[in-house]
């Protein structure tokens, strides 16, 4: 009888490790299958990121209204929404700043100016907009902000 005792307490050890290294292997793959989304959605912000230079510089050499570049910019506006919806499609969002201030933790400062009429840390712009999934940052806002 103790025997089989032994048997069942030795089978049970057996069978937890194995569920326990189970779990871990899950687990690895989980946050492999994390770190990937992370890096593909890194590499679309990029992209969009390019698509707002492309859009500056046009505004910059006051080509932004000729029919030329109107015709390209919507073709690549489409493309830059699907962008935006597949990013979505996994939780990813655009950083917003609803009182147009410094969100501690969700922007790096790149940039301060005086403006004695608006207040300090007020946002002048937004250099690269910033990113997150849930409560997790996957990029950082640079934006230039008041400094009095």
């Amino acid at each position: 009888m103790n025997d089989s005792i032994k048997e069942l307490e030795n089978h049970i050890t057996v069978t937890l490790q194995s569920v326990n290294n189970l779990k871990h292997d899950v687990e690895q793959k989980e946050n492999e299958k994390h770190d990937q989304l992370i890096e593909i959605a890194k590499g679309i912000i990029e992209t969009l990121d390019s698509f707002d230079k492309v859009d500056e510089w046009l505004i910059e050499k006051g080509l932004d209204k000729s029919d030329d570049s109107v015709k390209t910019k919507n073709r690549y506006g489409s493309v830059k929404t699907r962008l935006i919806n597949l990013l979505q499609k996994f939780g990813i969002t655009k950083i917003q700043f609803p009182e147009n201030s410094v969100i501690v933790g969700l922007c790096e400062v790149v940039e301060t100016e005086a403006d004695s009429n608006r207040k300090n840390d007020e946002i002048i712009s937004i250099v690269k907009h910033g990113y997150i999934r849930g409560k997790e940052l996957i990029r950082a806002a640079q934006i230039i902000v008041v400094k009095n």
